[in-house]
């Protein structure tokens, strides 16, 4: 089980889906932060609506 304590360096939570995505798949910035994705079909939800995944 991956949790944010023992994720890798290089690994991300995919704001749309929560599941661990790689800083090595696309990318988005949205003021100013760099979000990363598990799938090109979760970065396009996230960039149609960004105001929706940030809390």
């Amino acid at each position: 089980m991956n949790t944010l304590s023992n994720k890798k360096e290089n690994e991300h939570l995919d704001p749309v889906c929560g599941m661990v995505a790689s800083s090595e798949i696309p990318e988005s910035k949205y003021q100013g932060k760099d979000y990363y994705f598990c799938s090109e079909h979760c970065k396009e939800q996230f960039d149609a609506n960004p105001e929706e995944f940030n809390g």
